[in-house]
């Protein structure tokens, strides 16, 4: 039998290394859309579909909840939250930028996507 390449202490210091950054990032949220409370621990998703309007009902008096599916943490924001999320930002960006940290690209002139493949591209990283 082939021996795994993968060590699994490293597996689990990097997973835990993403569990503190978003965890890092749940409390950059809370604090940029004025949250009340942050709900750190998470609510399993077995939890949230037999009591969603309970997480929903903390989420609209501005908790930010985090809901688990198996391993995989999900971030619940009201519509306020994330009016005021976008309120907090550069005024050009659009939502999906936001939230996915992209650079943004002014509203006028020609989408990346548009010009040469020779052109810069403000999505690639440099090498």
């Amino acid at each position: 039998m082939r021996a795994s390449l993968i060590d699994p202490e490293a597996s689990k210091e990097s997973a835990e290394r993403r569990m503190d950054d978003f965890q890092a990032a749940v409390k950059a949220i809370a604090a940029r859309v004025g949250a009340t409370d942050v709900n750190a621990v998470g609510t399993p998703i077995s939890a949230f579909k037999t009591n969603y309007s309970s997480v929903l009902r903390r989420v609209k008096s501005g908790s930010v909840e985090i809901v688990n599916q198996g391993p995989e943490p999900f971030i619940i924001l009201g519509l306020e939250q994330a009016v005021a999320l976008m309120s907090n930002t550069v005024s050009d960006r659009t939502v999906a930028e936001v939230f996915a940290g992209l650079p943004s690209v002014p509203a006028s002139g020609k989408l990346p996507r548009d010009v040469s493949i020779e052109a810069v591209d403000h999505y690639r990283v440099p090498r």
